[in-house]
């Protein structure tokens, strides 16, 4: 018996992807659409002119569409099956003049009709949208490995941004008539992004480029672009495989390498040729300096003169800790990194093309060895202290050193007086000491003899060898 020849496959389904032109996001999540095999077409929706540069693919459509224009969202989704929607304040600086009306209005009146065309006329049967972690921050306090039922929204955002993006979410997940679910990248990063690179200059040009805000130790997860693009595929099939499981919820996505904040800002400083800042500076004193910025431009009126890095969410990003649990989406989408935090570090740092010249950065500022003060001041402990490298230590010190101040000058004494009254102290410590018990209250007091005070020259002379040397040796 003869069997039948197979019919021919079913045509392709297409997909759409917005703000492809003018996100670091998009630009590769199309790439990996297109390299997927499952789709026709991929088109590229973006309110601004696309780029001159020729698309990765032959799927790869790029269409200059307006969200605020319902008619033409409609027909730019014609076929289109999935749709992958990318936060849209990251594509601010291309897309709104950075007012909160016009970002309200690209954000979250645009995610409006981009799902009533999806649920309507055009016939979308699945929205990913990519939000950020940094919705369910609160301010200077750390989320530590944080997951979705464990970190919800705060009851007050920090700023303007975050609260349209949680807008954003809690429309999409609460959207009828389409299967939708939310990502939420942490600290996206990867080669061709001017944002990282752009604050990172910033920082070294600035004056507070020699200060590590807060302890330096604040850990936070960082996302590598093509995990975030991967994420996506894989949210897509899980909604159009598992919906029940999926539809209307949160997923945190990150590389799951926790990494010292600072520590990956220095490795993207030195690749741009810049020395690592070595000195500790108190986090509550850039969030005072910020605060009091804050008040100034909001209830007075005057123009705001804090730069980028006095911003509040940029100080609470470099002393905060801000890490998250990836579990749900290792679960429930498959969702696992690519590209390890090391790989993508080095391949951002490689994509680099001479980044001190276009940002104006001198190679001179690239000197690794040691800064003139940390030279000047012998690079050992002294330099440590008075660096404020350990603060506990540093305030140790200077604590001492205002009371040995004001006993001996700023008291109605004088020095010889302050001397004596000092030692007059010491000696009436010692006569308690010496008509003590040998026990009191169970504990044993020790005899203080006559050898306790003496001195041999030898210890004298290790003594002034061990204060240069630790003066003058070398910081490790």
């Amino acid at each position: 018996m003869a069997t039948a020849e197979p019919g021919p496959a079913p045509p392709k389904p297409a997909c759409a992807v917005t703000f492809g032109s003018s996100t670091l996001l998009c630009r590769h999540l199309a790439t990996a659409l297109a390299a997927s095999g499952r789709w026709s077409a991929v088109i590229v929706l973006d309110p601004s002119p696309s780029s001159s540069s020729p698309p990765a693919s032959h799927l790869v459509y790029h269409r200059t569409v307006d969200l605020s224009d319902a008619a033409a969202i409609v027909s730019a989704l014609s076929g289109a099956a999935a749709v992958f929607h990318v936060d849209a304040t990251t594509a601010a600086a291309s897309g709104s003049d950075g007012s909160f009306l016009s970002l309200h209005r690209l954000a979250v009146e645009g995610m409006r009709r981009l799902l009533v065309a999806c649920r309507g006329a055009a016939g979308v049967g699945r929205v990913v949208y990519a939000g950020s972690a940094d919705v369910v921050a609160a301010g200077a306090l750390d989320v530590i490995n944080a997951d979705e039922g464990s970190a919800p929204y705060p009851d007050k955002f920090e700023n303007a941004v975050s609260e349209l993006r949680a807008q954003v979410e809690m429309m999409v997940l609460c959207a009828d008539g389409v299967r939708t679910c939310v990502l939420r990248p942490s600290n996206l990063f990867g080669p061709g992004d001017s944002n990282l690179v752009r604050f990172n200059a910033g920082y070294a040009r600035s004056r507070s480029f020699q200060f590590v805000i807060g302890t330096g130790s604040n850990m936070s997860d960082f996302t590598y672009v093509e995990n975030v693009a991967h994420a996506n595929i894989c949210a897509e099939q899980a909604l159009h495989s598992n919906a029940t499981s999926v539809a209307g919820k949160p997923f945190f996505v990150t590389n799951d390498e926790p990494m010292e904040t600072w520590e990956f800002m220095n490795c993207i400083m030195e690749a741009m040729g810049c020395q690592r800042p070595k000195i500790n500076l108190p986090a509550k004193m850039p969030l005072f300096a910020a605060s009091f910025s804050d008040i100034i431009h909001r209830r007075l009126g005057f123009q705001n003169f804090s730069t980028p890095l006095l911003h509040l969410d940029t100080i609470y990003f470099l002393s905060c800790t801000r890490t998250f649990n990836t579990s749900k989406a290792r679960r429930l989408l498959g969702y696992y990194p690519t590209v390890s935090l090391e790989d993508g570090v080095m391949r951002t740092v490689g994509s680099f093309s001479e980044p001190s010249d276009n940002f104006g950065l001198s190679r001179k500022q690239g000197s690794f060895g040691s800064s003139k003060a940390d030279k000047l001041l012998g690079s050992g402990a002294a330099a440590d202290i008075l660096l404020w490298r350990d603060e506990k230590r540093t305030f140790s010190f200077v604590t001492l050193l205002f009371l040995l101040f004001y006993w001996f000058l700023l008291s109605d004494n004088y020095c010889f007086q302050s001397a004596a009254k000092f030692l007059l102290v010491i000696s009436f410590a010692l006569f308690i000491h010496g008509v003590l018990p040998s026990q009191v209250f169970g504990f044993t007091v020790e005899e203080v003899t006559s050898d306790h005070f003496e001195v041999s020259p030898s210890a004298l002379r290790n003594s002034f060898m061990c204060l240069a040397s630790a003066w003058n040796g070398e910081h490790s």
